[in-house]
């Protein structure tokens, strides 16, 4: 087990990739604190963790709150001792608007979740690791969509940008303190927000659920989406001590849509 004994914080746990970080960590041996702001859907990931057996504790918060994000990482300090691995995971779609006609509270909130909410998470992470001298691991989920702007998904694509230069700059910060720093860029992963952004895409549009991933999405090399399985591979591994001579990257996982 290639996590054994290390504690992990993992946000928006409750379902779609967080949730299958957090079993793929159970199996691989981590302690886990899994976050989520519904309270309904972290259950189901505790239901889960539990039949596997696993050694966790559950926070409900938003990772936009400051204070919630400081209760989360204190529990795992108080509960397991320390940090060694922080998956800052939780996100959301936002409106799937064009920019034109995107609201300002809609804006702000997918920047409240998507940027601010990872910032928050890396900055407790990183001072509690440092605190303790020990490294780490700070892991953050991005997107393709960081890297290639997608019509209808404005906001959703600034933050998952911003995302991957806050990791570059963390990457150098903290790289003396053995913390790595790295980002995952997932494409179209089979998950309920990837659902039920392309749904109000199609109602927006009057198309379809196929119609708007045909068309919104480039064609997929490997001929199959992904699923919350491959992601949780590759965030293992980010995690192990294979993965300690990398840092500051911001790694696809996309089935060959995006090839930089």
């Amino acid at each position: 087990m290639v996590l054994e004994d290390r504690v992990a914080v993992i946000t928006g746990a409750g379902r779609g990739i967080g949730q299958g970080i957090a079993l793929r960590f159970a199996k691989e041996g981590a302690r886990l604190v899994v976050q989520d702001i519904e309270h309904a859907h972290l259950e189901d990931t505790a239901s889960q963790l539990r039949a596997a057996g696993a050694e966790f504790v559950t926070v409900a918060g938003d990772v936009s709150v400051t204070a919630d994000v400081e209760r989360c990482f204190d529990t795992a300090v108080e509960r397991f001792g320390g940090v060694d691995v922080a998956v800052n995971n939780a996100g959301i779609g936002g409106e799937g608007m064009p920019l034109l006609m995107t609201s300002d509270d809609g804006f702000d909130r997918v920047i409240a979740v998507n940027l601010r909410g990872v910032f928050l998470c890396c900055r407790a992470a990183g001072k509690r690791m440092v605190a303790r001298g020990r490294g780490g691991r700070i892991i953050s989920v991005a997107s393709q969509a960081g890297k290639t702007g997608y019509p209808l998904l404005g906001p959703y694509s600034a933050t998952k940008a911003g995302v991957l230069l806050m990791t570059q700059v963390l990457a150098k910060e903290l790289a003396p303190q053995k913390i790595t720093v790295n980002a995952v860029c997932p494409g179209t992963i089979d998950t309920p927000l990837l659902r039920g952004g392309v749904e109000v895409l199609a109602k927006a549009q009057g198309t379809t659920f196929e119609d708007v991933v045909a068309n919104l999405f480039p064609a997929i090399p490997l001929g199959r989406v992904g699923y919350p399985a491959d992601v949780a591979k590759l965030v293992t591994f980010l995690a192990s001590d294979e993965a300690d001579y990398m840092t500051g990257q911001a790694i696809n996982i996309t089935g060959g849509q995006e090839m930089h």
